[in-house]
């Protein structure tokens, strides 16, 4: 595209926008390579090296402390993310990489669990059970395959949304139950929100 510059006016939608030397850049997709820039540099281009400081490793740490200082109580936790979620073709997603780095902590694996892998009714239930009883610690998820049905707040403790959702409502959904008496926290990046 060589060296285009968008322009687009007050309410126009991404095709309608001009860009220099007849270029035309869908604002859509400038906002979602953002965005995915955003979470790691690797969903542009997987030959760039794992930053430090991404959101992923970040997110890890502060899962990792969680986890050991509720081993205890088997508290679980919710890491939502909606852009680079798992194929199983064997290119870079966030999910692998956040199992790999909360193995490469301690974590045993079968404490890991990724939603996109239930994908019956059964194999929800019997996911969320597993949630329920301490089994399965971290759950990783979308915001539409994690959202409305997943009854697994009973040992929640910490939500973690990687990308933030587009909807206010699907942020937050351990306080979504009066039963819950406890402190929990919601951190987006690392930053507590709540």
């Amino acid at each position: 595209m060589g060296n285009c510059h968008a322009r687009c006016e007050p309410g126009e939608s991404g095709e309608n926008c001009k860009a220099s030397s007849d270029c035309y850049l869908s604002v859509l997709k400038i906002t979602n390579d953002g965005r995915k820039l955003a979470l790691d540099q690797r969903l542009i281009n997987d030959m760039l090296p794992d930053e430090e400081n991404s959101k992923a490793t970040t997110c890890v740490d502060k899962a990792f402390e969680i986890w050991e200082h509720t081993k205890e109580q088997k508290s679980a936790q919710l890491i939502f993310c909606d852009l680079s979620t798992p194929k199983g073709d064997g290119t870079f997603n966030v999910y692998e990489d956040i199992r790999d780095k909360l193995m490469a902590k301690g974590v045993p694996e079968q404490e890991i669990a990724f939603i996109h892998n239930a994908n019956t009714e059964t194999r929800k239930a019997e996911l969320f059970a597993k949630v329920r009883s301490g089994q399965v610690r971290f759950l990783l998820g979308s915001t539409a395959k994690m959202g409305a049905g997943t009854n697994v707040q009973d040992r929640l403790i910490a939500l973690h949304h990687l990308d933030v959702p587009w909807r206010p409502s699907d942020v937050g959904r351990i306080l979504r139950t009066f039963k819950i008496k406890k402190n929990v926290e919601v951190t987006d990046n690392g930053k507590i929100i709540i």
